[in-house]
Parts: C-alpha cells; sequence; structure tokens
C-alpha cells in the first residue's frame, strides 16, 4: 500500500510582500547592529597595536569637566 499525501499551499501577494520586509528588515538591523559594535568587532580581529587608539577613544567618550565657579 502506498499513499500520496497531497500538501496545499498558497503564497499570496501579501505572503511575499511580508517575506521580503521580514529579509530586508533583518538585513538593516543587522547593518545598524554591526555599525554600533564595529570598534568591538574590530578589536576582536585586530592586531593588538589598536591599544593608543583605546585610550584616545575613552578619553572623547568620557565627559568634559567643566570648571563652575565656586560659590
Amino acid at each position: 500500500m502506498t499513499s500520496i499525501n497531497t500538501t496545499l499551499a498558497y503564497l499570496d501577494a501579501g505572503s511575499g510582500s511580508m517575506i521580503i520586509q521580514l529579509l530586508i528588515g533583518g538585513f538593516a538591523a543587522a547593518g545598524v547592529a554591526m555599525k554600533m559594535y564595529w570598534k568591538r568587532i574590530k578589536g576582536i580581529f585586530g592586531r593588538g597595536d589598536d591599544k593608543a587608539s583605546s585610550v584616545t577613544t575613552a578619553a572623547a567618550d568620557a565627559p568634559a569637566e567643566r570648571e563652575t565657579p565656586q560659590s
């Protein structure tokens, strides 16, 4: 005895559009995540001679000290 299972599948235009939007959104999210963590990614694959640049980056990220008059 053999049985043949028929699977009915239908993708309308709305489903195809949703899949395309999902793919584009995924690529956009991956791009934003890479942009946010680019220094860390670069540090992982870097040569290790970026210690001077990490110090300047830390100094640039630190809030500036303001001279306020003491009353």
